[in-house]
């Protein structure tokens, strides 16, 4: 478990670090949200999941396991989870520390990480809230309010990431998947950054002005982040519609 969730920490930071964020910290509000959803439902996917995935630097020292369990709690709280049904695991070495708390109801999964390295250039500690929407709870707005309050009640604003999950029936031929992508860019007045377009993948990232917040990479703006893929385990058709990036595996 530690070994996975350090990669997906260690892979968000430097996707987000390499992007370079336009603000201090991408932290898409509410109406940015609706932005997300109102495509999705346009675009007549059945809905799969949703995903929040939000990370911020604490400080710059190497946390004890005893604070960490301090600051995991405020967040515990401050989200309203029960704590009772959170299920805590640790790790203390010489350069890392980890604290997991994993909260899981079903249509919800709550995974508070804190990290916290020791080293010759510098000491740093890190949290991370991945939260998954599943089995038809679709309060991706309500939630990510919650995630935003518990890291302003530690003075932090986090970077997050948004995507909502989508699946049709089958394999879609390429011109049902090029009019899908056509409707979502047009649905969000969006005007395409860069693509991918292989067998297994079609991946856009955009700009669009109607969400508020957005990251650069060069000197182009990103906002919209829209993949689809084909599943031949469940056949399916998969999409992914995410701000500013898809930060989940796809």
């Amino acid at each position: 478990m530690f070994n996975k969730l350090s990669l997906i920490i260690v892979t968000i930071l430097i996707v987000f670090v390499m992007l370079n964020s336009q603000m201090d910290a991408f932290s898409a509000k509410s109406n940015d949200i609706a932005v997300l959803e109102n495509s999705f439902e346009k675009s007549g996917a059945s809905y799969e999941y949703a995903n929040i995935n939000a990370w911020s630097k604490l400080n710059s020292k190497f946390t004890s396991i005893s604070e960490m369990n301090m600051i995991v709690e405020k967040i515990i709280k401050s989200m309203g989870i029960d704590d009772k049904k959170v299920k805590v695991s640790k790790l203390d070495q010489d350069n890392f520390r980890q604290y997991d708390a994993e909260y899981d109801t079903g249509n919800k999964k709550v995974s508070i990480v804190m990290q916290s390295v020791k080293n010759e250039v510098a000491n740093e500690t890190y949290i991370l809230i991945d939260e998954y929407l599943l089995k038809g709870n679709k309060d991706v707005i309500g939630e990510n309010e919650k995630i935003i309050k518990a890291y302003s009640k530690l003075s932090l604003t986090p970077e997050i990431a948004t995507c909502l999950v989508g699946a049709y029936k089958g394999l879609l031929n390429k011109d049902k998947i090029s009019s899908i992508l056509e409707e979502v860019m047009k649905d969000t007045n969006a005007v395409k950054v860069e693509g991918l377009n292989d067998e297994n993948l079609v991946s856009i990232s955009a700009h669009t002005n109607k969400i508020k917040e957005y990251i650069e990479m060069g000197s182009e703006k990103i906002n919209l982040n829209v993949a689809l893929r084909y599943s031949s385990f469940d056949d399916k058709t998969y999409i992914w519609i995410a701000t500013p990036i898809i930060a989940i595996e796809y």
